[in-house]
């Protein structure tokens, strides 16, 4: 639980020297990050090393109104840049966890903190060498929703709340969401099913159309490692059609930090299962799925995939072709309406390139069976994870 400004100046007088910037603590904090759950909590104002230590954790919080969270403050910030800044604008909620990412969670009060903060430990074990706790059986492991049949709209187009379609399968109120309000296009939340302890990750068609924007990926990036640590299950409820796309992204370098996103997913040990909603394309949609494991694939009737939409597809693949046609208007459409043909994910199950396209309503008990299923060989795989390679 962190309030403090930090090193100051003061102590060159009391010690008689200056000393090199750290101090001892530091290392120890990086060390818990690979062997036990680490919340941080920024009850006050946190600058300078406590802002630090508060980003060396694995969840954080901070209260509405009563924190706030920089490298500097505004003293500093006015001094180096003439910059005349409140607290509240340089370090509060709306910049430090809407826009910047960097503290994950809000309260409304410090009881509300608090109380999320027991929620978040709910799900975690006490250590690595632990399996995560197993929550009450309340809910029936064979509960068939029919308001997912229809939840998806006829046009493809169309959004629709993500959100609700992850609380129709999974086990009745045991959502926690993390970082709701940044990176937006992504939602990563933990949850149960059948008291087991999950990580959930969705795309969200309301925002940006579900792609993978700079701040989404930095979030997925992060929510992968949290559950590969912990040996907590992935499920990926998949709508997306790729990488967020444009000058803006690119300067962004959102191609860079999504290969990020996809090289971690593909290093993750614990068992992932995809269950294609709607839209899985390109490379985005490439780092739902488990290469290296059981690569287990479900599908929705409404699902539909590839290397990139078909509409963008036809006007690079067929350019010249749709120029020349009397209409190219016409040309493009009919083009693209005889590849959406052959594009069925029904298809793909004929060819054996999906493991099942399963009634939507039935996802909740097909899951269950095989996450029930791999908690004995999760057990065989517990303690610290190694990591190999750099990122890209």
């Amino acid at each position: 639980m962190l309030h403090g400004a930090g090193g100051s100046v003061t102590s060159i007088t009391r010690r008689g020297h200056a000393v090199f910037p750290g101090v001892h603590g530091f290392e120890r904090s990086v060390a818990l990050l690979g062997e036990v759950p680490v919340v941080c909590a920024v009850m006050g104002t946190a600058a300078g090393g406590p802002a630090g230590r508060a980003i060396l954790s694995h969840w954080s919080v901070m209260v509405k109104n009563t924190s706030h969270v920089f490298a500097a403050g505004p003293p500093v910030v006015e001094r180096s840049l003439g910059q005349k800044i409140t607290k509240e604008a340089l370090g509060g909620p709306d910049l430090a966890v809407d826009t910047a990412g960097t503290v994950d969670n809000v309260a409304a009060s410090e009881e509300e903190c608090f109380t999320l903060i027991r929620r978040y430990l709910s799900y975690m074990p006490q250590n690595v060498w632990q399996l995560p706790p197993r929550g009450e059986l309340s809910d029936a492991v064979d509960r068939c929703e029919d308001a997912l049949a229809g939840i998806v709209p006829e046009n493809r187009r169309h959004p629709y709340d993500m959100r609700r379609l992850i609380r129709l399968v999974m086990d009745d109120g045991s959502t926690f969401e993390i970082q709701p309000t940044f990176g937006k296009s992504v939602i990563t939340c933990l949850a149960r099913m059948h008291g087991h302890v999950v990580g959930v990750i969705g795309n969200n068609p309301m925002v940006l159309g579900g792609a993978m924007d700079v701040k989404a990926a930095r979030k997925q990036t992060h929510f992968i490692e949290l559950c590969d640590a912990f040996h907590i299950p992935l499920v990926f409820f998949v709508d997306v059609p790729g990488f967020m796309v444009g000058k803006d992204a690119e300067a962004a370098a959102t191609l860079r930090e999504g290969m990020r996103c996809v090289y971690v997913g593909l290093q993750a040990t614990v068992p992932i299962f995809t269950v294609v909603v709607r839209k899985c394309y390109g490379m985005a949609g490439m780092g739902t799925t488990d290469k290296n494991g059981l690569d287990f694939k479900i599908a929705w009737p409404s699902a539909e995939w590839g290397s990139l939409p078909i509409e963008g597809g036809v006007a690079a693949a067929f350019r010249r072709e749709i120029e020349r046609a009397p209409d190219p208007k016409a040309r493009e459409a009919e083009i693209e309406a005889e590849l959406r043909a052959s594009a069925s994910p029904f298809r793909t199950a004929e060819a054996f390139g999906v493991e099942e396209i399963i009634d939507p309503r039935e996802t909740r008990p097909f899951l269950c069976r095989f996450i029930d299923a791999v908690q004995g060989r999760m057990a065989t795989t517990l303690g610290p994870k190694a990591k190999y390679g750099v990122r890209p």
